[in-house]
């Protein structure tokens, strides 16, 4: 009897997942190429006009899409449209990082109308979530007034993020080691909340939004105080059964480096960071080399802008840089054989001396015939964006979970 119930149980489960992942289908079917006929939404989904009916007549009913216009007549009854309703479906994204806290309003067609920044440098763990829950409390409050409400809030960070269980695992930053940040959030709002690596969030960003929105395998690189990167497979985030997959910054790359926070001697980000390449500069200057400023003007962007002049030591320090870089996307570029990788963060200011040496590792370490078709460039997104945060939302939306919870026709 009991086993009966569990495949019972079990066979819901599974149609319940079906109808999610239909409804998903449609949505994004709808989004790319709206306005659409039913009809034609069944010939692109492959799904039987009749789940189409009654899936798309659910997600009006929720308020997620609406009728817009009637198509031209070919000799029966005129085909009515279909859009999504995006611009009144409103979002918060959050991006907790180094010395910020950044906090957007988007609506789900990905426009920004408030954009909030705030110094977090003295704050960590209740301090700064109780900074985190007042700004959102501030947004969804400010909505209400209006007659609108919240329909999901994202948040990325660096570190190692458990997304399924919504819990940040470990962050050398802000005391937040083994958080349940979802649940504190969802606890305090009722609002589907979603949280992720910043990384691994600006790759589905780059692949909803940027600059590898035609390619179904990429890698994006950032590359700031630490080193990072996310990885795109089949049009999916890559992440595994442990949801951290793509801590490059933590492969060796100078076994007589020095140390880095995780352990480990001379790890990708001791040698490639801005912190290091500031450190490199700063040294090189104290034992008598030239430089087009001082250590106590120095900071980064002057680095890669005079490395993008020709400044020679500015421009050694950047490509030996480059060359460790371009070393572990050979290795990359071996294993997964993408169709583009994507550089995120300041360096790309330095774009000659960045791209040429990571050319030339390519070239002589990986594969013929996979660096001759990947294509290497910069990012196309903002920098210090919380766009990366947003493309969590997209994610949800396009799996169907979210679809499930959002309902702005109460």
């Amino acid at each position: 009897m009991q086993q009966t119930s569990s495949k019972m149980i079990s066979t819901i489960a599974n149609i319940d997942h079906i109808k999610q992942v239909n409804c998903a289908t449609i949505y994004k079917v709808i989004e790319q190429h709206a306005p659409i006929s039913r009809v034609k939404i069944a010939k692109v989904s492959q799904l039987a006009p009749a789940s189409v009916t009654k899936i798309t007549r659910h997600l009006i009913e929720k308020g997620i899409i609406t009728e817009t216009e009637r198509q031209p007549s070919t000799g029966g009854r005129c085909a009515i449209s279909l859009a999504p309703n995006s611009q009144k479906i409103y979002v918060i994204a959050a991006k907790i990082g180094r010395k910020f806290l950044s906090i957007s309003h988007y609506n789900l067609a990905g426009k920004k109308s408030i954009d909030k920044r705030f110094n977090i440098e003295d704050k960590k763990g209740e301090s700064l979530i109780s900074l985190l829950r007042r700004e959102i409390k501030s947004l969804i409050d400010d909505e209400l007034q209006q007659g609108n409400s919240i329909s999901a809030i994202s948040i990325t960070l660096s570190g190692l993020i458990n997304p399924q269980q919504g819990k940040i695992i470990y962050t050398e930053l802000n005391g937040l080691n083994n958080f349940p940040l979802v649940q504190v959030i969802e606890q305090a709002f009722n609002i589907p909340t979603f949280i992720g690596n910043h990384t691994r969030a600006l790759a589905l960003a780059e692949h909803y939004f940027g600059a590898t929105q035609q390619s179904q395998d990429s890698i994006v690189i950032s590359i700031h105080h630490g080193v990072g990167s996310g990885i795109i497979m089949q049009g999916k985030a890559l992440l595994g059964v442990n949801c951290n997959i793509g801590e490059i910054g933590h492969i060796q790359v100078n076994p007589t480096g020095k140390q880095c926070h995780c352990g480990n001697f001379g790890c990708l980000e001791t040698e490639v960071s801005d912190t290091v390449i500031v450190e490199k500069v700063q040294i090189a200057i104290e034992n008598g080399e030239v430089a087009p400023f001082n250590n106590k003007t120095l900071n980064i962007e002057d680095i890669y802008l005079a490395a993008a002049s020709g400044d020679p030591l500015c421009e050694k320090i950047v490509s030996e840089a480059a060359s460790y870089l371009g070393k572990t996307i050979a290795i990359l570029v071996n294993i997964l054989n993408p169709e583009k990788i994507v550089i995120s963060g300041k360096i790309t200011t330095a774009k000659n001396t960045l791209f040429s040496a990571i050319q030339q590792c390519i070239v002589h370490q990986s594969l013929p015939d996979f660096h001759k078709k990947v294509i290497i460039q910069a990012t196309e997104l903002q920098p210090n964006s919380t766009i990366a945060s947003f493309a969590l939302i997209k994610k949800a939306i396009y799996e169907g979970d979210l679809l499930q919870k959002i309902n702005i026709k109460n």
